[in-house]
C-alpha cells in the first residue's frame, strides 16, 4: 500500500476514533460547554448568543437539538451528543481535506501537520468555533490547489464553506481575504471558465470578504470589550501550552530550514533536529509524575488558539505557493518534487500526530476522572457544597476546574433536584451564570449513568 494511502486512511480513522471517544466521555462540557448545555435544556432551543459565530454554533448543536426535540431528557446522553457535534464538525472538514490531498504527499503532510500541531493541541476547548474555522481554511486551500478545472461540484462545495465562514469566527478577519484572493486566483488561472462554476467561485470569494467584514465588526463592536482585551493578552502566552510548543517547533524547524536551505530537505539533517521535540512531546505526560505545573494542561490549550490561527494562515499561504504553476522555479517547490523528500515530509507530519496522542489520551483520562469525581461530590451531598471541602480543590481534579463554571457543571451533573451544588472558591468574586443558592429550574432533565 502506498505511504500516502496508508497515511490518509490511518489519519481519518484516528481522528474519528478520537472524536467518538471524546464525545463518549463528554469532553464538550469542559469550561463553556456546560453553559451551552444548560442554556439548551432551559430554553429547548439552540444556544445562539453570539451572531458573529452563529453558523458554526448552530451546525455543532444539531445532534443535541435533534435529541432534545424528540424528547431526550438524559443530560448524560445530551452531554455526549453536544460533544459529538462539537468534535464532528472540524473532524468532518479535516476528513474532506485529507481525502482531497490523498494523492499528493506534500499536501497530505500539511493537512496532517495542521491536525497534529494545531487541532490536537488546542481543541480540548472544543466548544471554541476556531476549531472549525481552521479546518475550513485548510480544506478550502487544498480543494483549490488540487482542482484541474472549474466544475459545478467544486463551486457549490466552495460556496457552501464560504457561506458558513461568514459567521464562524473572528479569525476570518485575515483568513477571509486570503481565501478570497486564492479563490479569485483559481478562476484567473484556469484556461476555461464555464459560466456557472465561475459564478459560484466568485460568489464564494464574495462570501469570504463578507466573513472578513463580519469579523471586523465583531472586533470593533465586541460582545465583551473585557473578553476581547483578555484574548489579546492571552495570545502572548501561547508558549504556556506545552503540547503546542513541542508539536509546532518541528513544523517550524523544517519550514524555516526549507526557506533557508531547501536542498537540505533531501537529507536527514532538519528531521533529526525536529525529532528531538517529537520525542519530548511523546514523553511529556511523564511530567505529571512530578509535583509540577510543567506538564500538558487542558486549560493551557486555550491560550494558543490565536497563534494557531496565524500558523494556519501560513499553511494556507504555503499550499497556495506550492500549487502555483508560475512558481515552478521556486527552490522549495523544486526540492519537494523528489519522491524521497516528499516521503520524509509526510513521515514527519505523521510522527507529530502520533507523538501528540499520549498527551491527548492523558488529558482525556484526567477529564474522565474529574467528571466522575465531580459527580460523586454532587450526588453525595445536598444543598450548597464548599469547593474547598471537595476533592475538586486538589490535584489532579484541580487542574480541570474553571471557577465560573463549577456551579453550572454541578447543576448538569445532578440526578435529582436536591443534589449538591458546589460553590466557586471563596476567593473567586467574578461573574457566574446564576446564584448558586438559586439555580434555574431545568425541569425533567437529569444526569443518568
Amino acid at each position: 500500500m502506498p505511504l500516502t494511502t496508508l497515511a490518509y486512511r490511518a489519519t481519518i480513522g484516528l481522528i474519528w476514533a478520537l472524536a467518538l471517544w471524546h464525545s463518549w466521555i463528554s469532553r464538550g462540557l469542559f469550561v463553556d460547554g456546560s453553559a451551552f448545555l444548560l442554556n439548551i435544556v432551559r430554553h429547548v432551543w439552540f444556544f445562539d448568543f453570539y451572531p458573529p459565530r452563529l453558523y458554526a454554533m448552530i451546525a455543532a448543536q444539531v445532534p443535541i437539538m435533534t435529541a432534545v426535540t424528540v424528547g431526550v431528557t438524559d443530560l448524560h446522553l445530551l452531554a455526549r451528543l453536544l460533544s459529538l457535534g462539537l468534535f464532528a464538525l472540524p473532524t468532518f472538514f479535516y476528513t474532506l481535506a485529507l481525502v482531497r490531498a490523498r494523492h499528493d504527499a506534500v499536501l497530505l503532510a500539511v493537512v496532517i501537520a495542521a491536525i497534529g500541531s494545531i487541532f490536537m493541541t488546542t481543541s480540548f476547548f472544543i466548544v471554541g468555533e476556531y476549531n472549525s474555522a481552521y479546518a475550513m481554511a485548510i480544506l478550502v486551500a487544498v480543494r483549490l490547489v488540487t482542482a484541474r478545472k472549474l466544475t459545478p461540484g467544486d463551486g457549490l462545495a466552495l460556496l457552501a464553506i464560504a457561506a458558513m465562514s461568514i459567521r464562524t469566527y473572528e479569525v476570518f478577519i485575515y483568513l477571509g481575504p486570503l481565501l478570497a484572493a486564492m479563490t479569485l486566483w483559481q478562476v484567473w488561472r484556469m484556461p476555461r471558465r464555464p459560466i456557472v462554476p465561475a459564478l459560484l467561485h466568485l460568489a464564494a470569494a464574495a462570501c469570504f470578504i463578507a466573513a472578513m467584514a463580519v469579523a471586523i465588526d465583531s472586533v470593533v463592536h465586541p460582545y465583551s470589550a473585557e473578553h476581547l482585551a483578555e484574548t489579546y493578552f492571552m495570545a502572548l502566552n501561547f508558549w504556556q501550552n506545552m503540547q503546542f510548543d513541542l508539536a509546532f517547533i518541528p513544523v517550524a524547524t523544517v519550514a524555516i530550514w526549507a526557506l533557508v536551505r531547501p536542498e537540505h530537505l533531501a537529507t536527514m539533517r532538519p528531521y533529526r533536529w525536529a525529532g528531538i521535540c517529537i520525542v519530548l512531546l511523546a514523553l511529556s505526560p511523564l511530567l505529571a509524575l512530578g509535583d509540577t505545573m510543567v506538564r500538558p494542561l487542558a486549560k493551557s490549550q486555550y491560550v494558543a488558539r490565536t497563534v494557531g490561527g496565524v500558523i494556519i494562515a501560513a499553511m494556507v499561504a504555503f499550499v497556495w505557493c506550492y500549487g502555483a504553476e508560475r512558481l515552478g522555479a521556486w527552490r522549495v517547490r523544486v526540492v519537494l518534487q523528489d519522491k524521497s523528500t516528499r516521503r520524509r515530509v509526510l513521515v514527519l507530519a505523521c510522527l507529530i500526530l502520533v507523538a501528540v496522542l499520549p498527551s491527548d489520551i492523558f488529558l482525556s483520562l484526567t477529564w474522565q476522572s474529574f467528571l466522575k469525581s465531580f459527580r460523586e461530590v454532587v450526588t453525595s451531598h445536598r444543598g450548597l457544597v464548599a469547593y474547598e471541602t471537595t476533592p475538586l480543590a486538589h490535584p489532579p481534579d484541580l487542574l480541570m476546574v474553571e471557577n465560573w463554571t463549577i456551579s453550572t457543571q454541578s447543576l448538569i451533573l445532578r440526578s435529582r433536584p436536591g443534589d449538591g451544588i458546589v460553590l466557586p472558591p471563596r476567593s473567586f468574586t467574578d461573574w457566574v451564570p446564576f446564584p448558586p443558592d438559586n439555580p434555574p429550574n431545568i425541569g425533567r432533565f437529569a444526569w443518568r449513568d
